[in-house]
């Protein structure tokens, strides 16, 4: 059990550090990039979004096992496992840059010994896809479409989920004559639905889960949502006993899943008076471009 839940985990750890998985599969065959120009490997799922989101997809030659969107990454060859990179698919597809979640992840000192430019793709908060974004726009000048430049509707989406607070994000635009911003602030945020996020669980009734704490893309989607986060004062993503769980009383309860995940038996009937909505989007586990999209999924959780 324990087993699966770790398995489960493991996807939103790729997705935020970069690790990718053991490679089950040889690389595959695609398009190579005509002419002069930079050669990239993604070892980053929502860097991999990111690059073909800002039209960089053209250059983007190999990728991690769980860089599968857009589709068309997915035809890309795979070139990594879980802590290192592919030596023989790396030299047959000459990489001029490779997409890591750390500059020093396990397989960089292999890339640079291959000649491969380092980019830190680094992915757990909204402000750190922006960053990454003008990252690439700076690397590659005049090769980027221009989607994260001030203005862009991209941009401002999610530099308003980076920058969400709860009273600000739940607060009415013009708040009730007599009564301030900020007292409307503040009943708006007392009064706003305490939310548990999980992102991975045991199989079962009264499994361990992985639940989004303060400091996460997650945490600051549920923010500009207008809800409160019941793992307020917890950093991270940590692991939580049925006991905790249960103490923590929260209203809601988000169940957030991969795409095609087969439904299961209700894990949550031991809560009571917990409402609980289940979320299959495995954008949802990945903080990247498509970010803005899961915000209004979690919007739609509201009551």
């Amino acid at each position: 059990m324990q087993g699966i839940l770790q398995r489960r985990f493991l996807l939103l750890a790729a997705a935020v550090l970069g690790i990718g998985a053991v490679a089950g599969c040889g690389p595959r065959h695609a398009a190579e990039p005509a002419g002069d120009g930079p050669r990239i490997v993604s070892f980053l799922p929502s860097g991999t979004e990111t690059l073909f989101a800002l039209g960089l997809g053209d250059r983007v030659v190999g990728r991690s096992r769980f860089c599968d969107f857009p589709p068309e990454a997915a035809a890309l060859p795979v070139v990594g496992d879980l802590f290192a990179a592919n030596e023989d698919a790396l030299a047959a597809l000459r990489p001029t840059h490779a997409v890591l979640g750390r500059a020093d992840a396990p397989q960089a000192a292999l890339l640079r010994a291959l000649g491969c430019e380092i980019v830190e793709g680094r992915a757990e908060t909204a402000a750190d896809v922006l960053a990454f974004a003008d990252t690439l726009g700076k690397l590659f000048p005049g090769r980027t479409n221009g989607l994260a430049v001030a203005g862009s509707k991209w941009r401002e989406e999610m530099e308003k989920i980076s920058h969400a607070e709860s009273a600000e994000a739940i607060a009415p635009a013009r708040p009730a004559s007599g009564v301030s911003r900020l007292e409307s602030h503040a009943e708006n945020a007392e009064n706003a639905e305490r939310v548990l996020v999980v992102v991975s669980h045991a199989p079962g009734r009264f499994g361990a889960a992985f639940a989004a704490g303060e400091g996460t893309y997650l945490d600051e989607i549920l923010r500009a949502a207008g809800f409160a986060n019941a793992l307020a004062g917890v950093k991270g993503y940590p692991s939580l006993d049925p006991d905790r769980i249960a103490a923590l009383a929260p209203d809601l309860l988000i169940d957030v899943h991969p795409d095609g995940d087969p439904p299961e038996e209700d894990a949550w009937s031991y809560l009571q008076g917990v409402r609980v909505v289940t979320i299959r989007d495995t954008a949802a586990l990945r903080p990247g471009p498509r970010l803005p999209k899961v915000l209004e999924r979690f919007r739609g959780a509201a009551r």
